[in-house]
């Protein structure tokens, strides 16, 4: 069973591009919020209210966002460790196809109803797998989507916030 490594460029480059934006959005939310809390200046109730409901989003965005990122390791493990087992599985119908003998790692030989044992073993674990990453691709999907709404909302409230605070000074002038 050989190691087929089939790695598409394209997918390598789509992948790591989607990291680095993902580590430029962290780092661009916790940059927001550690800004915004060092140049709050509260000045009501309603303001005060924008403004630490935009903090919690920030930070709820921040930290679901790592979480995501931690949690993207194991998926792909997952998916290479499917892609693997296909590969061996493929590497069984092609020898049983064609009629080559396929070895052991013992140095034996392979009989045809062990290569077929061996390939319901391989199916099964598959299937077994692949149950976890689609959960942990729900899961990915999910928090990916938190991470970007609350960032959205926490913007928007902040900006609310900081207009309420222009708005008080304005009048405070006059």
């Amino acid at each position: 069973m050989g190691n087929q490594n089939k790695i598409n460029p394209n997918l390598e480059m789509a992948i790591q591009a989607q990291q680095k934006f993902d580590f430029y959005f962290i780092a661009l939310v916790f940059t927001i919020l550690g800004l915004t809390v060092q140049t709050s200046s509260i000045t009501g109730k309603c303001q005060c209210f924008f403004e630490i409901v935009s903090w919690i989003l920030l930070l709820v965005s921040g930290l679901v966002g790592l979480s995501r990122l931690a949690w993207r390791p194991v998926f792909y493990m997952q998916a290479g460790f499917i892609q693997r087992k296909e590969d061996d599985i493929g590497a069984l119908d092609e020898s049983r196809i064609s009629g080559k003998i396929v070895i052991k790692p013992s140095g034996e030989y392979w009989a045809q109803e062990e290569l077929s044992e061996e390939q319901a073993k391989l199916e099964q674990s598959i299937s077994a797998v692949k149950g976890a990453k689609n959960k942990i691709e729900k899961r990915l999907k999910w928090k990916y989507s938190i991470h970007k709404w609350c960032f959205v909302i926490g913007i928007c409230l902040l900006l609310v916030s900081r207009i309420i605070v222009a708005l008080n000074k304005i009048n405070m002038s006059r």
